[in-house]
């Protein structure tokens, strides 16, 4: 069958049997995490954009305190339209009602919808004349701890021969949480973590979990606008000099090609590597605001010494995992120093910053001797500066950034998000990024891993002719000017997304989706020399989400992969799923349930699909060869303080002896996990 027809026939099974169905924390996080998660590993921790999300619906924000960094936070809200907002407040007064946002420009009904639940017009809170007794009776202290596993054994544990690698630990997965809030103003966070296959109190771990992380962050102190001692995040301009965190680009939220840099901010999240540790504020001065910063930290990398012992690392680890006896001798091995500063001019709608740092390691990077590594950095230290600035006017946002590798290259991106019409708004996004350009810390928008080795021109248009209809579209071009993982040659691609939405307000919405990937890379055949050939990649997905009533609410999705590479026989994949949502306005219980089945015939033409998880636990697993998905979600709600979730999920595949890979093969056609969490607030 044909790929058309492969279309016809999801759009029509789709729209034969349905058409919001989970909070409104779990949608935006679904829609700005949707296309980076197919570059991200399964597990990847998205719970510090949910724990911020989460954080401003029971704390909202004060339109009439803010200076526009809170909104920032909520990543979904254009700069363009906070500019407005401000500007707005700085002429009429103070706002008198939330639905006077209605009159500022830029404010659809979408992006209405979606900010309600984060805002407010109350009175604020202060540190200002509070002592330590208010404190301890009117602060707020959150307590979480998670506990999850495989339920069948991996060949990791089963193997006893201590010559060989295996997992040392338990297949226990361990998380805990604590976090103290006093207004949004003082914070105090602690997390501890375990994942499977660690050692607990033994081994490489005996102090207890493998990773910890805290803070205490103060804010908006008179001139002190941030002060973070312990793990943090920084996030400057459009991220290609100094960016920690999580960051996001192309995706069905057109306007977030600009990127909303939060400044300093605290770590929160469990990912083990996208953070700095140390401590860092940030001063203002008049329009002026100072952030200096020191980090020191110990990075995961596999030493050895030369002759005259210089200790040399090849690459520095990005998974966290330490788990095997290899894992955990490269624990920790390379010391890392970070110290720089940030300044940054503020006058009404203009903005205009430079950063400046070094970071110095106590091992000298020395990557394999391979051509595509001839521009990879070299060396134990690395100066960065960069030069960035937005600025709002008549409707048009531009933005920009300037960084440079000292003694190497440099990285250029700017851009402009444009209201042409009340109902039209147009995303324009230039990436230059040259190939011996280098950062430790840098997440600017691109097709590859990293914000190096790549041009690009990035167009995309949003159109609302009603609140009912909505279409985004985009277009982007990019080049590698220099050799890449399984590239040996200068490449180029394409990738192109058309999406079409139509929503019964508060009731149901249906959405279709198109997306066209073109990319180069090495043949599969055997030959003298290299051959790049074109991998085309389309993606075809209908979804519904439909409201049953206030408790009950129906989602589905059906979507086809298409694989081909030139001279490789054409793979097609299908996946469709159904959820049931079960949320009462009041009552102690709640949950969704999902059903997914999927076929696809090899790894090459697999999707991914966001699912529902605990609280602050989310996933986008890969859905390949032949099977079926399902996992049940429960919270149940003791009192007004206490809450336990509980889930289940598996795959159950179709002709297979066995599940993963290495040290993760499961025996069987089947791997199920189950997670229990407990919060306490007090």
């Amino acid at each position: 069958m044909h790929f058309s027809r492969y279309v016809i026939l999801a759009v029509c099974l789709l729209l034969a049997y349905t058409v919001h169905a989970q909070s409104e924390t779990d949608l935006l996080v679904e829609r700005l995490t949707e296309l980076v998660a197919e570059e991200l590993a399964e597990d990847f921790d998205f719970s510090e954009l949910a724990e911020r999300l989460d954080f401003y619906q029971r704390h909202p924000i004060d339109l009439n305190r803010t200076d526009g960094r809170e909104l920032q936070e909520l990543q979904f809200i254009p700069q363009l339209f906070i500019d407005n907002l401000l500007e707005h407040r700085d002429r009429s007064g103070k706002f008198v009602a939330i639905y006077e946002l209605q009159v500022v420009d830029g404010l659809d009904m979408d992006l209405l919808q979606l900010l309600l639940p984060y805002i407010t017009i109350g009175v604020p809170h202060s540190l200002t004349n509070v002592g330590v007794g208010q404190l301890l009776e009117e602060g707020e202290h959150d307590l979480m701890v998670r506990y999850g596993r495989t339920l069948q054994q991996r060949q990791g544990y089963a193997i006893t021969d201590t010559t060989r690698s295996r997992y040392l630990g338990t297949p226990h997965q361990l998380f805990a949480r604590y976090r103290y809030h006093f207004g949004s103003d003082l914070q105090v966070a602690l997390n501890m973590k375990k994942d499977a296959g660690e050692a607990f109190f033994d081994g490489a771990q005996r102090y207890g979990f493998d990773f910890y992380s805290g803070s205490l962050y103060i804010r908006n102190q008179g001139r002190l606008k941030d002060l973070v001692v312990g793990d943090y995040a920084l996030q400057f301009g459009q991220g290609l000099a100094m960016w920690n965190g999580l960051g996001f680009g192309k995706g069905s939220m057109v306007p977030n090609v600009a990127k909303q840099a939060t400044g300093l901010r605290p770590y929160t999240s469990s990912n083990e590597v996208l953070f700095l540790r140390g401590g860092a504020a940030t001063v203002e001065f008049g329009h002026f605001s100072v952030t200096p910063f020191l980090s020191w930290r110990r990075l995961d990398g596999s030493v050895s010494y030369t002759v005259d012992s210089t200790a040399v690392v090849g690459s520095i680890g990005q998974t966290g995992l330490h788990r095997t006896s290899t894992e955990a001798a490269n624990r920790g091995a390379v010391q890392q120093w970070v110290y720089g500063t940030n300044v940054q001019y503020q006058y009404r709608r203009l903005r205009v910053g430079a950063t400046a740092y070094q970071t110095r390691l106590d091992a000298t990077i020395d990557p394999q001797a391979l051509l595509r590594n001839q521009y990879a950095f070299r060396g134990d230290a690395l100066w960065n500066a960069s030069l960035y600035y937005n600025h709002s006017w008549r409707g048009i946002y531009l933005f920009g950034e300037a960084a440079h590798s000292l003694g190497s290259g440099f990285a250029f991106a700017n851009g402009l998000i444009a209201a042409l019409h009340p109902h039209l708004s147009l995303a324009l996004h230039y990436r230059n990024y040259q190939r011996d350009y280098h950062s430790f810390f840098n997440q600017g928008m691109a097709e590859g891993s990293s914000s190096s080795n790549e041009r690009g021109f990035y167009s995309g248009l949003v159109y609302h002719p009603s609140r009912k209809i909505e279409w985004v579209g985009y277009a982007d071009f990019f080049s590698f000017p220099w050799l890449r993982y399984r590239v040996d040659a200068p490449s180029q691609g394409l990738d192109l997304l058309t999406q079409f939405t139509y929503t019964w307000y508060k009731k149901a919405n249906v959405s279709m989706r198109y997306r066209y990937r073109q990319r180069q890379e090495n043949a599969s055949m055997e030959l003298p020399h290299h051959l790049l050939v074109d991998v085309l990649r389309q993606q075809v997905r209908v979804s519904g989400q439909y409201k049953l009533n206030d408790a009950w609410s129906m989602r589905s999705r059906m979507e086809l992969s298409h694989y081909q590479k030139e001279g490789d026989s054409t793979e097609m994949g299908w996946m469709a799923y159904h959820d049931v949502i079960y949320k009462p306005m009041s009552g102690r219980l709640s949950g969704n349930f999902r059903l997914a089945i999927f076929g696809t015939p090899s790894y090459n033409s697999r999707m991914y699909a966001y699912e529902n998880d605990v609280l602050y636990a989310y996933s986008f697993p890969v859905y390949h060869n032949k099977g079926i998905r399902t996992y049940l979600n429960l919270r149940y709600r003791f009192g007004r303080k206490t809450d336990v979730w509980m889930r289940y999920a598996t795959f159950v595949y179709r002709d297979v002896d066995e599940v993963g890979s290495g040290l993760d093969v499961v025996a069987g056609n089947r791997r199920s996990d189950v997670r229990v969490q407990l919060r306490w607030r007090f």
